[in-house]
């Protein structure tokens, strides 16, 4: 899922949320929350979609979070979203504002397996 929106508080309560429904209130406590920074997948773009495949002590949905996603980044979420497998991990990134052309917003909106969530 992709949040997107220029009022940062709104999107952390969205993904928040978002995150409890998908991995549940012990995801934290069990180790199966995992978040990247952008920044850190800048420079290595592999690093979301080996988070995604690495399998966890605790059972249970496993979760990555990326916050201050840019459109530089769509080429790594693509292959994420290409390469995702059932028993995988589930990621949430947050974003500023994208434009209805924007590269990332039009890679999670058009893909079979993912959502975009804009906030005004």
């Amino acid at each position: 899922a992709l949040i997107s929106g220029e009022d940062a508080v709104r999107a952390a309560d969205l993904r928040r949320t978002a995150a409890l429904a998908i991995a549940g209130v012990s995801a934290e406590a069990e180790m199966r929350i995992t978040r990247i920074a952008a920044s850190d997948l800048r420079k290595d773009a592999t690093l979301l979609t080996d988070t995604l495949r690495a399998a966890g002590f605790f059972p249970g949905p496993r979760l990555v979070l990326v916050d201050e996603a840019t459109d530089g980044l769509a080429p790594a979420f693509a292959a994420a979203l290409d390469g995702w497998q059932p028993g995988d991990g589930r990621m949430i990134v947050t974003a500023g504002t994208l434009p209805r052309g924007s590269a990332l917003r039009k890679l999670f909106e058009g893909h079979r397996t993912a959502v975009s969530i804009t906030l005004y």
